[in-house]
């Protein structure tokens, strides 16, 4: 007899519409293999079983569905797979990746290689990247004038070290990244050229962990120009780290510390100074000097001269 699964109205209604219809096959083959691991589930929808983990967190993320032994996440490797014809043509059977590789070769203006497709099929599989995430990515780099392979899995990969893993967390990647660091760059005096790793990371340092407003970061910056004559991103992290500890949040609060340090600069300097004492002397200014009386002297000289 068969088994019966058991899908609850509110499951049907909200949970299906929203899923992957991959994720809801494979939610349904887990529940129909009670037990199964995701080698087994895989092997029966004629998947991968990075397909079957995946899926699994997506439900985990839900409370709706365990697995029945606890899985390992897919292994970040430093080194992007190799996957063979057979593989890779099997999955070219699913209309999305059909439809994905067709929008990669029309971004990119050429036909695919078959090391294109393997390391666009390592953007899903490897790194774990949903379709439209890796179409966006496409969308990024070519934007930028970026059409080489190994470029675009360059980035692929800093996404990935970054957990951007979704379109919503690439798309506030990409608005931070072309707003927020050329305005900081131009802020510098520095429009003409794109950011050095190092200074990507202060500029994420800022925006990120700071939670400076851009307005604020880019007045820093000239400030640090015009103090300084050069771009210094050292100087610039100074200026904001104290900003930041002082609680400012807008240029306004950046205007009322200016004001406050001026008063108080006011102040010191209307101060009265303090009377100068004289100078301490030394034990031979202290020394009372000798008065001599020369006509004594000369008194005591005849005397002595007398007795001889």
């Amino acid at each position: 007899m068969a088994k019966e699964i058991y899908l609850s109205s509110e499951f049907v209604e909200k949970e299906l519409p929203l899923a992957p219809p991959l994720y809801v096959s494979i939610y349904l083959m887990t529940k129909s293999l009670e037990g199964a691991d995701a080698a087994r589930i895989a092997d029966k929808l004629n998947i991968l079983e990075s397909d079957v983990v995946r899926a699994w967190q997506y439900w985990k993320d839900r409370e709706l569905v365990k697995s029945a032994k606890p899985q390992q996440n897919p292994v970040y490797l430093a080194q992007r797979p190799e996957y063979g014809t057979a593989e890779l043509s099997e999955y070219m059977k699913h209309k999305e990746m059909k439809e994905l590789l067709q929008t990669a070769q029309r971004k990119l203006g050429k036909p695919l290689t078959q090391q294109d497709i393997s390391m666009i099929f390592g953007f899903y599989d490897w790194l774990g990247f949903p379709l439209d995430l890796i179409e966006v990515l496409f969308s990024y780099c070519v934007s930028d004038g970026f059409k080489g392979m190994r470029y675009i899995e360059k980035v692929a990969m800093a996404w990935a070290e970054e957990g951007i893993n979704t379109v919503e967390k690439a798309a506030q990647y990409i608005e931070m990244r072309k707003t927020g660091f050329q305005s900081i760059m131009r802020a510098f005096g520095q429009s003409g050229r794109m950011p050095v790793e190092g200074e990507e990371a202060y500029m994420k340092k800022w925006l990120n962990e700071y939670e400076l407003p851009l307005d604020v970061v880019k007045l820093a910056c000239e400030r640090t120009v015009m103090q300084t004559g050069k771009v210094s991103f050292a100087y610039a992290d100074s200026i904001l780290r104290k900003w930041k500890d002082a609680g400012v949040k807008t240029v306004e609060n950046i205007e009322i510390l200016d004001r406050a340090f001026a008063a108080k600069k006011s102040v010191k300097v209307a101060e009265p100074k303090p009377m100068a004492t004289s100078p301490k002397q030394n034990r031979f200014i202290n020394y009372t000097q000798r008065q001599w009386d020369f006509e004594k002297l000369e008194k005591l000289q005849r005397e002595e001269r007398d007795k001889w």
